[in-house]
């Protein structure tokens, strides 16, 4: 499979608090969203949607859907949840965009541990990579 462009959907900081409130009712995470951790979502969601200097940083729809991935996890922008929160909105960023990730080795929580885990501070790289391993670029 080869990258296509296609239109993407974009979520936004609202989607997230959302999703977070989601898990807060039916009592997955334990601690209510604080300004903080809003003021980390808007510079996520900036960080990943917007172009700087006429040039994306996640060119494709597939990269931005890791990339919400991996900054939910390792922005740590809620109190509890963050990893649980990720892969919501991973999910929700695959379904909306017709996005169908690869997971025949490997479960979406174990890769949220791994993101977890990561020391490496090249997150451009990062995010290529799993991007290609999940969505089978060559």
């Amino acid at each position: 499979m080869t990258k296509v462009k296609r239109t993407y959907q974009p979520i936004t900081s609202k989607n997230i608090y959302q999703a977070y409130e989601l898990l807060l009712d039916r009592k997955l995470i334990s601690f209510p969203l604080t300004q903080e951790g809003r003021a980390k979502i808007e510079a996520i969601v900036a960080n990943i949607n917007n172009s700087y200097f006429g040039t994306e940083i996640y060119t494709t729809i597939e990269e931005k859907a890791v990339a919400y991935l991996y900054f939910l996890i390792k922005d740590h922008p809620f109190t509890d949840g963050n990893k649980r929160t990720a892969i919501l909105i991973f999910e929700v960023i695959c379904d909306i965009n017709d996005l169908n990730p690869d997971f025949n080795n490997f479960k979406l929580d174990q890769l949220a541990v791994f993101i977890e885990k990561i020391k490496d501070d090249n997150h451009q790289v990062i995010i290529n990579s799993i991007s290609n391993i999940l969505f089978k670029f060559e």
